[in-house]
């Protein structure tokens, strides 16, 4: 739409029953979605079914990380037979599904590097990694089913929008949530829609059953009350009997959140998260492997020949250094640490993994003494739109977000204290004190950043902020960096390079999900088992 989008028409001599539904469709629906998802590029996508595997290999595997997909791949493997050992440098499992809680800590590489110890009141947590499941996971949901890892529904359609551009009238600096403007212009849109049904406009597109009908459907879909089919608010529906004016709404941003069909992770799909924190998914894993897995093993070389493999890695409490040999290996290691080791690859498959680049991204959980988003502002799970304004700036008066995603914890409702997803973003972001970019500045000065940020929103948040934990994944030894970008390299990587399989999720299409990484995994054994079983044949 273009132009005075204050002034709504309907030609009503051309428009058809498909037409007068896009045009429905234009001004809002039923459900909504978090644009920021969007601009961060995870939407969720269909999980697919699990390899069925036939036939016995008799054939040892060396698996390079017990992160999820490497956990995938040795419980799998385990099923048919296999005698596998997972090498797994940290000392948990889990790789980027870390679930930060009282005692965990880590420290920074560099060499201003500083070490952290999460100070969270018990029962507390913040998943630093991946942290929901959307419900067309099954890839995720099955094995939580399978290993006994309880779900419950994750809060993704509940945000609240803020913007202080003071063109925007009464709508700005204030907490505007999504549910009170997907509301209001539904209500005002039905309005128009039917008034433009009762004058007779359609007669020649509708037939007179069908105007009845969609009259019908207009006063109950929009709340318009009565015979005048005037917009009223639901006060249960909408969260208060307020009601934002139509052309306001117009004139902000907020109404390019409203969407008339589910395109993500939102709306009424149902998302979930582990009870406890995403990590209940690897430690079930771990349960269930049992010894196989060694930790403190930091791999350093891998070699391979017609004959088999073999892996040096070093004991890192000790410093010892070991070898363990093989058939195969499967490689779950993050291509920016398989990129570190001496490998002897092919020319070609080299070339991919240090082709292959990772996200910058970032994470903060803030404790609060208490949950005064819940007490004071009636905010129960969901995200936070903030909508920067910069006087003269681009886009219309639109700054840089200096919290490019901020959430509010969907667990453990009405307890004490609790932890806010402060940050989640790229960790180059500019720092609003100095300009500095975050990774870069010490870690009190990034939780100063966010408390300032945050606290435009929510005042509150001086006083009631706790403690914090920053995880910076660039900064993260065996991480050094998020999900990976593979790009134009991933059908090299998935690609057996002679006895080595890359089993990480950058052979996935969407590797910033723990679905992702499934099938990553379920892939590297599929093309694993089919060559162990011809051998052996």
């Amino acid at each position: 739409m273009s132009g005075d989008r204050s002034k709504l028409s309907f030609d009503a001599s051309v428009m058809t029953r498909r037409q007068l539904l896009q045009r429905f469709g234009l001004f809002g629906g039923s459900s909504l979605v978090l644009g920021t998802m969007n601009a961060l590029d995870l939407m969720a996508t269909t999980s697919r079914p699990r390899p069925v595997l036939e036939g016995n290999a008799n054939a040892r595997v060396i698996i390079l990380g017990a992160g999820i997909s490497g956990l995938v791949a040795g419980y799998e493997l385990g099923k048919l037979g296999y005698d596998y050992q997972i090498l797994e440098a940290r000392d948990r499992v889990g790789g980027l599904a870390w679930t930060v809680k009282q005692g965990s800590e880590h420290t920074e590489l560099g060499p201003d590097g500083e070490r952290q110890v999460c100070q969270f009141d018990e029962g507390n947590y913040i998943n630093a990694g991946p942290w929901r499941i959307p419900h067309s996971h099954t890839s995720v949901t099955g094995y939580c089913k399978e290993l006994g890892v309880r779900l419950e529904q994750f809060v993704d359609d509940n945000t609240v929008m803020f913007s202080e551009n003071p063109e925007l009238g009464p709508l700005a600096n204030q907490k505007v949530r999504l549910r009170e403007v997907t509301s209001d212009m539904w209500g005002h849109t039905t309005e128009l829609l039917a008034k433009a049904v009762n004058q007779g406009a359609l007669d020649q597109q509708l037939t007179t059953e069908d105007k009845e009908r969609l009259l019908e459907f207009l006063v109950r879909a929009g709340y318009l009350d009565g015979p005048d089919q005037l917009y009223s608010a639901n006060e249960e529906a909408r969260g208060s009997a307020d009601v934002y004016d139509l052309n306001t709404l117009l004139s902000t941003p907020f109404v390019s959140q409203v969407r008339s069909v589910n395109a993500g992770t939102g709306g009424p799909a149902p998302v979930f998260q582990p009870t406890g924190g995403m990590m209940q998914i690897p430690l079930a894993f771990e349960r269930a492997i049992g010894d196989r897995i060694t930790r403190g093993a930091a791999v350093e070389t891998v070699r391979q020949s017609d004959n088999g493999v073999s892996v040096v890695y070093r004991n890192t409490r000790t410093g010892e250094r070991q070898e363990v040999t093989g058939d195969y290996v499967i490689c779950c290691l993050p291509m920016s640490i398989l990129k570190l080791l001496d490998v002897n690859f092919s020319p070609e498959m080299a070339a991919a993994v240090e082709e292959t680049g990772h996200a910058s991204q970032a994470k903060m959980g803030v404790q609060a003494k208490r949950r005064f988003w819940e007490e004071d502002d009636g905010i129960y799970g969901g995200h936070l739109f903030y909508m920067p304004y910069q006087e003269g700036g681009p886009g219309g008066g639109r700054g840089r977000n200096p919290i490019p995603s901020f959430s509010y914890p969907s667990n453990d409702f009405h307890s004490a204290s609790g932890v806010l997803l402060g940050f989640y973003g790229n960790s180059q972001t500019p720092s609003i004190l100095d300009g500095r970019p975050l990774v870069e500045v010490p870690i009190a000065h990034r939780i100063e950043h966010v408390v300032t940020a945050t606290s435009k929103i929510h005042p509150q948040m001086r006083e009631e902020f706790d403690n914090a934990y920053a995880v910076w994944w660039d900064r993260v030894e065996y991480s050094r960096g998020a999900w990976a970008s593979s790009g134009a390299t991933r059908d090299r990587l998935a690609v057996p390079d002679g006895r080595i399989f890359i089993g990480s999720a950058a052979l996935s299409d969407h590797p910033a999900w723990i679905d992702g990484a499934i099938h990553a995994a379920w892939q590297s054994i599929e093309a694993l088992h089919e060559r162990a079983v011809q051998t052996t044949a």
